[in-house]
């Protein structure tokens, strides 16, 4: 970031923020998409298997029924460890242009 003469900030260029803007978008993209195949595993997977014949036994799975550990428990826990790959592999931090100190300097606060 560079200061002008008269101690004014400059904006980033319009290429700094247009690569700004992609990965935004291609990271909102992956969080969609995301969040849309899970909800869709869940709720179609709970759909078909969650209700069972009257008197049927249900059948079980670590202590709960079995709709519940491949409908909830384990899409979840997929969910999870994806949502903490994302945020430390997938997401990137991108330089806008200021920094707090030099905006807080040209606004007279510091």
């Amino acid at each position: 970031m560079e200061e002008s003469q008269e101690g004014s900030i400059e904006e980033p260029p319009v290429e700094d923020l247009a690569a700004s803007f992609r990965q935004s978008r291609k990271e909102f993209w992956f969080m969609v998409m995301t969040w849309v195949a899970f909800a869709a595993w869940t709720l179609g997977f709970n759909f078909l298997f969650a209700k069972g014949e009257e008197g049927e036994a249900v059948e079980v799975v670590f202590g709960m029924p079995k709709w519940v550990v491949f409908g909830i428990a384990i899409p979840w826990m997929i969910a999870l460890g994806l949502t903490i790959w994302f945020a430390m592999f997938y997401m990137k931090d991108t330089d806008l242009g200021h920094t707090d100190e030099a905006y807080a300097n040209e606004k007279g606060d510091a």
